[in-house]
Formats: structure tokens, C-alpha cells, sequence
């Protein structure tokens, strides 16, 4: 009895809509008439339909989410680095004052971007006023670059967390013995302080990459033509398209995919760590 109510939340939330999920991918779709014809056509439209768009949209969306990692992760480690090693009071301070601004609803703060990176935003309206460029810059805007900017930038105060966790567990002995010892400071970081905080790299690994296989609401904010991911496919498939059966398989595909993804990170950081550094 103490286990009904999480199993009835998995199951009514969870498992029957992705059950629903399987089925509609092997039926097809006439009209607004669903019609059971239990095939895979579906998940061969996946990778053949349009010569292919599709495959090829999921590895571009896969190339992104490894960018937003690598950059989220390149930005986070030095601010719970120093957190965690430098400052001797009030960390936790530290960390909320840190994720302020970002607990606001996403789409405001893609909108916020907006404002700043845009094409009529501060940054052309500053360059302009100080005479470095002649016209607005429309690179910023309207492209993958600006997906993958604005990603970083929300996910990377989240990472801070696990990394923060994963170095406030290191021994601090061991940096006293190895400067006695006559180690430079990157060599500590190096030797000790990296490879034990590896831990929180790859459960911020987890964090972010996976989510970011299905993002579709900042490509579509802030995207445009040149920005679309994996995720708006599939939104497109549901919506415009009314496609659900097409969309269902590019659902399951993508969610195949993820729990692989997620099964060899597990395996890496392994479970007891993941559910620490929550």
C-alpha cells in the first residue's frame, strides 16, 4: 500500500500515455481517422521519408545537446570550483544568489536573450552607437548559434550543483599533502581534484544531454528556419502535420535513443551517485 501512490502517479502519468504512444506509431493516419494496420512504416518513414530530413535533423539535434554540454559543463565547473574551494562562508548563499535570476518561466528568459542578442537588441544597439558596425549583426538571431548560446546559458547555473556536491566531497587533505609535496596548483587540479570530481562532470552530463535531445521550444523561439531540432519534427508532426502516427514514431525513436544514452551514462556515474547529486 505505501507504493500505490508513486505507482499509480508512473502509471497513469507515465506508462499509459507512452503505451498509447507505441501503439498510434503502427497504426496510420487518414484524414483526422486514426486506422489500425500494425506495421512498421512508421519507424522505416524515419529514416527514408523526405530522403532522409529526419535522420539527419536527429544527429544535427544530437551535435547541439553535445555543444550545449560541452559549454554548459566548460562554464559551470569554474564557478562551483570556486564556490566550493575559495570561498570559506556563506556558499550556499553563494548558490542561491547564483540561480535567482534563472528561476523565472523559460520563455520569458529565451525573450529575455532576445532583448540582449536580438536583432533590434542592446548588443546591435550598443555596437551601433559606438561606431563598430554600420547595420545590425543578424548572425545572433535566427540560427543554431543562437540555440546553442541560450541553451548554455540557462542549463549551465543548474550544473553548478552536482559539480559543487561532487567537490565539496574531496578530501582537502590531499591538496595540503600534495602542495607539501611541492605539486603546483595545476598539477593538483590535475592529479587530484579533476579526477575526483569526475563524478559531478558526468552526472552534469546526464543532466543536460539528455533533455536537450528533445528541446523544441527554444529552436522555435529562437531558431528560426536555420535553428529547428529533432524536437520541433516532432512537434510539427502532432500539430501541423496531423501526423500523430509518423509523430509517435519519431517520439519512440527518440526516446530509444535516450534511455540508451541514459543506461551507459548510469552505468559510467553509476546509480548511488546520480540520486546523491539530485
Amino acid at each position: 500500500m505505501q507504493l500505490f501512490p508513486a505507482m499509480f502517479w508512473i502509471t497513469f502519468f507515465l506508462l499509459i500515455p507512452l503505451g498509447i504512444l507505441v501503439i498510434y506509431s503502427f497504426w496510420e493516419m487518414v484524414g483526422t481517422r486514426l486506422i489500425p494496420v500494425w506495421d512498421l512504416h512508421n519507424y522505416v518513414d524515419v529514416f527514408t521519408r523526405i530522403k532522409g530530413m529526419y535522420i539527419r535533423l536527429f544527429f544535427k539535434s544530437l551535435a547541439i545537446s553535445a555543444l550545449v554540454t560541452v559549454g554548459s559543463i566548460a562554464l559551470a565547473y569554474p564557478v562551483a570550483y570556486f564556490v566550493s574551494l575559495r570561498i570559506e562562508k556563506y556558499k550556499y548563499t553563494w548558490l542561491i544568489l547564483l540561480m535567482g535570476p534563472y528561476l523565472v518561466c523559460w520563455v520569458i528568459l529565451v525573450l529575455g536573450w532576445k532583448m540582449v542578442i536580438g536583432y533590434s537588441g542592446l548588443l546591435n544597439y550598443l555596437a551601433q552607437l559606438l561606431g563598430l558596425i554600420s547595420e545590425p549583426m543578424s548572425w545572433m538571431w535566427n540560427n543554431w548559434w543562437a540555440v546553442v548560446f541560450i541553451l548554455i546559458m540557462g542549463w549551465a547555473p543548474w550544473l553548478v550543483f552536482p559539480m559543487f556536491v561532487s567537490l565539496e566531497k574531496i578530501d582537502r587533505s590531499l591538496l595540503e599533502a600534495a602542495a607539501d609535496l611541492g605539486a603546483k596548483p595545476m598539477k593538483r587540479f590535475l592529479r587530484i581534484t579533476l579526477p575526483l570530481s569526475s563524478p559531478g562532470l558526468l552526472v552534469a552530463t546526464f543532466f543536460v544531454l539528455i533533455p536537450t535531445f528533445g528541446e523544441f521550444v527554444t529552436p522555435a523561439l529562437a531558431g528560426g528556419s536555420k535553428g529547428v531540432m529533432y524536437g520541433n519534427a516532432i512537434d510539427y508532426s502532432f500539430t501541423a502535420m496531423m501526423a500523430w502516427p509518423f509523430g509517435s514514431a519519431l517520439s519512440i525513436f527518440l526516446m530509444i535513443i535516450s534511455l540508451v544514452v541514459a543506461t551507459i551514462l548510469i552505468r559510467i556515474v553509476g546509480l548511488e551517485k546520480l540520486m546523491e547529486s539530485l
